[in-house]
């Protein structure tokens, strides 16, 4: 298919990521105004170190990433419901009320035993602060106490676009993972030759490679490929997976955006004249 075409994934990739561009300038100075001691900004290249006199806006972003926790997903309750739809008829809306009633039940008890309520967290003062957050969401590995794994995805790791339609659908992730790492997950034998025999050899085991993942849709379902951004040669960015998705695996969502922009807008960025008033 010509959209998993690797050099054509790459393309979009980057033309998308120039896009981004525009907006790491002020995603640096929301992070730099509420959370200055994090580690890096979005995409914006090691960031700026704000000398901040005043807490009250990191406190007021923290604190209402806190509140839509509460409000949205509470972690001591049940947030969601299934129930018939309107398609069933009433005589078997009962017997099937109680078999979605243990369905409830047992996806409550996955959510519940797996890190959704730690990473939606970060995903909600990611939301307040950038605007956007992405939360990424796979299945967990057989035997362990949760079918599900979930995943805050830093935003200066993800690159975002429209799909056909106009969705916030296409999703890019670049990471960067040693020889092993890439081995533990998609297998050692999806590992270009040259990188599997330097890391046998010791030469390089702790070498961290450009990965990106792509999910592109085409209007049915989701292809997914994962790449090195690195040549292999003169055969391309070497691919180590492939699939097909019903839905995306990445679940991307904005607090508010204008007419023709891809990325959100955050009450921090509303209020960051106040904030720099006040410091």
């Amino acid at each position: 298919m010509a959209q998993r075409d690797p050099d054509a994934v790459l393309a979009r990739y980057r033309r998308a990521r120039r896009q981004r561009a525009a907006w790491e300038g002020l995603w640096q100075d929301a992070i730099d105004h509420t959370l200055p001691q994090r580690d890096r900004g979005a995409g914006a290249g090691g960031g700026r170190r704000e000398r901040l006199f005043d807490a009250t806006a990191g406190d007021a972003a923290e604190q209402l990433a806190a509140s839509l926790l509460a409000q949205l997903t509470p972690p001591w309750s049940r947030w969601f419901g299934l129930t018939p739809g309107s398609e069933v008829a009433p005589e078997e809306g009962g017997h099937l009320g109680e078999s979605l009633k243990h369905a409830e039940d047992v996806l409550q008890g996955h959510l519940d035993r797996s890190n959704f309520a730690v990473e939606i967290h970060q995903c909600y003062l990611d939301l307040v602060v950038y605007g956007t957050a992405v939360l990424q969401f796979e299945e967990a590995p057989l035997g362990a106490s949760s079918a599900f794994r979930f995943t805050a995805v830093p935003l200066d790791e993800a690159v975002l676009d429209e799909g056909p339609d106009g969705s916030l659908d296409v999703t890019y992730r670049r990471s960067e993972a040693t020889p092993a790492q890439l081995a533990s997950r998609f297998g050692p034998d999806a590992l270009p030759a040259a990188i599997a025999e330097a890391a046998a050899a010791g030469d390089a085991e702790d070498r961290r490679h450009g990965l990106i993942e792509a999910v592109l849709p085409d209007g049915v379902a989701y292809d997914y490929i994962a790449l090195l951004e690195e040549p292999d040669g003169a055969h391309g960015p070497p691919v180590l997976a492939e699939g097909r998705f019903g839905c995306s695996p990445f679940i991307t969502f904005r607090w508010m955006k204008a007419p023709g922009e891809v990325y959100g807008r955050s009450p921090v960025m509303r209020a960051l004249p106040d904030i720099k008033t006040a410091k």
